[in-house]
């Protein structure tokens, strides 16, 4: 008897592996997610064989077979970053808003630690970074598509204890100064038990925002990530509606068991393609790019079944 899952691994993974690269690397992984010009456009988190981390643009009609820039991104260094020994930036979300795109990231500041970075294009060729960063420490952050009661909006994870966080949603007037920050009251279950963070962009739907996230926990071997999905409400996000018990993808295959970081699927982006299927990109094993597809209607019902 075939189960009828929530969101369904695509048969020809991994899409995208280190070999499959047109330059030598490490791994290929944790990619921002978006339709550009006609086409899904995924930024790559691409480690070189120095271990320094890149950005590369990769371009599919399919949303399945991608061609990847040979050259990375130059993206300019904030003011904030300007005043580090060492800034590494990783895990791009990707958000158009209001005709803009809008990439959110991770950024490491040596001696510091991690922080929220903000940059906008509307190329992916230049692009122009907020002069500021996020106080430490936070990460996954993620952008609302459209202004929620005449406010921006972010899901982020700030992570003051070690090896702990969970989701918050803030607030800007302008994209610079945040505040009205509130948490994410989400359903503790054995696979979040350490940590979770926002994953895709927030789709709206008639039910709520639909948020694809991610949560860890320990085995006996190492720290465990899935996949879990969720609505919110509309107007106020920081209100679970329906977050299910049940993740809806973990590390099981060997190309997500297998690599730089065992036992982790780790999902940066998402897109909705012609016939209505929701792309999902995600990592597997922090070494190459996978591709699990649903729809909205299917992860939505879910979710309040």
């Amino acid at each position: 008897m075939k189960i009828d899952l929530p969101l369904e691994r695509y048969a020809g993974n991994p899409i995208l592996t280190p070999d499959q690269m047109p330059f030598r690397c490490y791994t290929v992984f944790n990619a921002g997610a978006t339709i550009f010009n006609g086409q899904v456009l995924l930024l790559l988190r691409v480690e070189k064989c120095d271990r320094e981390t890149y950005f590369h643009v990769a371009t599919s009609r399919d949303g399945i077979h991608f061609d990847v820039n040979p050259e990375p991104i130059q993206y300019p260094l904030s003011e904030t970053e300007k005043r580090t020994r060492r800034a590494h930036r990783f895990d791009m979300r990707i958000t158009k808003l209001e005709g803009t795109y809008y990439v959110c990231h991770a950024a490491w500041l040596d001696p510091w630690g991690c922080c929220i970075g903000m940059a906008t294009t509307t190329d992916f060729v230049h692009f122009k970074p907020f002069p500021h960063l996020s106080e430490p420490s936070n990460r996954n952050a993620v952008l609302f598509p459209e202004k929620i009661n005449g406010l921006y909006a972010r899901l982020d994870r700030p992570q003051n204890v070690p090896n702990w966080g969970s989701l918050w949603v803030s607030y800007s007037p302008d994209l610079e100064f945040w505040g009205r920050s509130m948490p994410l009251n989400l359903p503790k279950t054995a696979w979040f038990t350490n940590k979770a963070g926002s994953g895709t962009i927030p789709i709206k739907t008639p039910h709520g925002w639909l948020e694809i996230y991610h949560a860890t926990a320990p085995t006996c071997s190492s720290e465990n990530y899935y996949l879990g999905a969720m609505l919110l409400d509309l107007n106020d996000p920081s209100q679970v509606i329906a977050a299910p018990k049940e993740f809806i993808l973990a590390a099981e295959k060997d190309y997500e068991c297998m690599g730089q970081s065992p036992n982790v699927v780790f999902t940066s982006g998402a897109v909705e393609m012609p016939d209505g299927t929701l792309n999902v990109y995600y990592a597997g094993a922090d070494t190459r790019m996978c591709l699990a597809q649903t729809t909205v209607k299917k992860l939505t019902d879910w979710c309040l079944k």
